[in-house]
Parts: C-alpha cells; structure tokens; sequence
C-alpha cells in the first residue's frame, strides 16, 4: 500500500476529502458526469448537486450522509458513495440509500409512482467478487445489478441500478488500459503514488481531473483539512493491522495448544498401546494413561 505519511503532489481521490475536493468542489461537472454516463451507458449532459445528507422518514430514522448526490435534468437521481473501510453488508446499505432517495420523491408530489431512476455508484478499496461469486472473474472490475426475474433475466423495473468499481483491487498497468472506465480506475488508485505529472492518455478529462488534484494549488484551509483526513485513514489502517495481527497471534497461539494437546493424547495412547500388549489391566491403564476404556479398547 501507498505510503500516506508523506504529502504527495497528488492527493489521494480515495480519501473522503479528497474526493469531494476534485468531484464535488471543484465545480467542474464534466468530471462527475463522464463516469456515470459511461459505467451506466447514459448521455446526460448536466447534473445539480444536492444536499449530501437525506433524513430519514421520521426523526427516529438516523441519516444518510453520501460523498455526492445529484439530480439529472430528467429527474434521475445518482449517487457516489467512496468507501474505504470493507463492510459487510455495505450492498444492503447501497439499497438503503437508494430506496430512501426515491421516498423522499414522494415529498416533493410525485406519488404517480413514474418514480425517477436512482442509480448508486460505489468506489471500493476493497474486493466485492463475492457479491458474483457465480461470475467471480479475476479480471472483472465492475459489478452491475438491477431489479430483475430470476430465471429469464427480464428487467422488472430501472428504478434503481447499481454498479460497485473495485478500485483497490485494479491491477492493470497504464498500457492496458483501453475504455475509459479502466483508465478512471488506474487514476482513481495510482494518482497520489505519481511523483510528476504522468505521461496519460490523450484524453482532456484526465488532465482536468489531476490538476483539481494537485496538492499545491489548494489553500491553506484545504491542505489542513487534507492532512486531518489522512491521518485519521493512518489511524483507521493502523487499527485494522492491528487486529489483524492480533487475531493471528491468538490464532497461532490456538493452534500451537491444540498442537500441545494433539501431541499428548497420541503419546497417551501409545503408552496404553504398549501395556495392552503387556497384558497390563486395563483398570491400571486407564490410570496410568487418562485414557477412558472405549479408547483403550479401540486401540
């Protein structure tokens, strides 16, 4: 991984702030809407970004806080959500999301039930395969669902789609990088490692995208704001390291005492073997060995 204690002259499009910083910031709606328009094979030309918060129903409904959420001028809904920390059961919050952004269409008086589409993007740091363990392809990067009948595949509804890029996971180098979703992954993981600015595609947006990143141009407040989000994700990596260290230790711990036990039972038993064979009573064995009768006998 990466090093982030040190400043780079990227930053990191992966962290909370700094995706917010180039997407939504920026201003610059070309570079949210060319990767919705191309993972979900649209042709908008234009979004409005929203509040980044929705309520709940009821006040006793907690919050949904997303990275982006904006609204098309045809009324369709997106939402961009970067996720860092691995989630089990981040699909059903995807749902969640979703299913409360189309609720709350109904307060704004369109109970017609037209429903506008919703459709969520999430950008991952880390593996989702297991969400197509049937279609669990080394090379797939990108994961699309929708609403459909099990067994013809016959679209129920498009009110609500969603895709899920594993941006950790990408491993292809920048020579095999061919549409435009690989390159958006290969930028999305390796912008904050470049040193210089790199040789890219010729492609306009590219270059868009890593001069909104470029770590000197920001203010003063912007970089301060920067280097607290990523000291909190060092704090967050260096706890999971931690538990993970933690949990093999215990783990060798475990199996060397099973290791201990396993040993001293067969060591048991070839001692009860060998006095069996001396014609030892079994009454002295078992004392001798531990060994109950039924193991005893069995030998």
């Amino acid at each position: 991984m990466t090093s982030t204690h040190a400043i780079n002259k990227y930053i990191d499009p992966m962290v909370d702030f700094g995706f917010k910083k180039i997407f939504k910031e920026s201003g610059n709606q070309r570079l949210i809407i060319r990767p919705l328009n191309a993972v979900f094979g649209l042709d908008i030309a234009s979004v409005t970004i929203e509040e980044s918060e929705l309520l709940g129903l009821t006040e006793e409904e907690r919050r949904a806080s997303f990275d982006i959420h904006c609204t098309a001028s045809d009324g369709s809904e997106f939402i961009i959500e970067v996720q860092l920390a691995e989630q089990q059961f981040f699909a059903e919050r995807a749902i969640y999301y979703s299913a409360l952004t189309i609720a709350h269409q109904g307060e704004r008086g369109q109970w017609d039930f037209s429903l506008h589409p919703v459709f969520f993007l999430g950008l991952m740091n880390f593996d989702l395969r297991h969400l197509e363990p049937q279609k669990a392809d080394p090379g797939k990067f990108i994961h699309h669902f929708t609403l459909r009948e099990d067994e013809s595949g016959e679209q129920m509804s498009r009110a609500l789609r969603f895709a899920f890029m594993e941006v950790q996971r990408f491993d292809k180098p920048k020579e095999e990088c061919k549409c435009f979703e690989e390159k958006f992954l290969y930028i999305m993981k390796n912008l904050p490692t470049f040193v210089e600015k790199p040789e890219l595609w010729d492609d306009p947006y590219f270059e868009e995208m890593i001069q909104e990143a470029e770590f000197a141009s920001m203010t003063l407040e912007e970089k301060r704001r920067y280097a607290l989000a990523m000291k909190q994700r060092r704090d967050y990596e260096n706890t999971i390291d931690f538990a993970r260290q933690q949990g093999l230790n215990a783990g060798r711990e475990e199996g060397r005492a099973e290791g201990r036990a396993e040993g001293r039972l067969q060591q048991a038993k070839q001692t009860a073997q060998t006095l069996k064979e001396a014609g030892v009573d079994i009454t002295l064995i078992i004392k001798s060995t531990g060994l109950n009768g039924e193991d005893i006998a069995a030998l």
